[in-house]
């Protein structure tokens, strides 16, 4: 099983979005222009056979007060090493 090489901005896979941590980011704030709701966020590991995670990095919402800046921290403080990709849940 070997890592995702490549770097891309946004892996589409199984009809799901992977963002990279700066087009979450940028895709956050879209969302927040147009008020769309979230309703969780998946942060995972992409190998070039599976999509992996963990439950301290997957947060689901139950009300949508202050959902934009919760995913701005989960996103800003849980993405990194080979926790490199998500998934926003709308």
């Amino acid at each position: 099983m070997t890592n995702v090489r490549s770097r891309k901005k946004i892996i589409q896979r199984d009809g799901a979005f992977y963002r990279d941590k700066q087009e979450a980011l940028d895709h956050l704030i879209h969302l927040e222009k147009e008020k769309k709701p979230i309703h969780g966020i998946e942060i995972v590991v992409l190998t070039d056979i599976s999509v992996e995670t963990d439950m301290y990095k997957t947060l689901w919402f139950t009300s949508q007060k202050d959902v934009y800046e919760i995913s701005r921290v989960f996103i800003t403080e849980k993405m990194g090493g080979k926790w490199n990709y998500m998934e926003f849940k709308l």
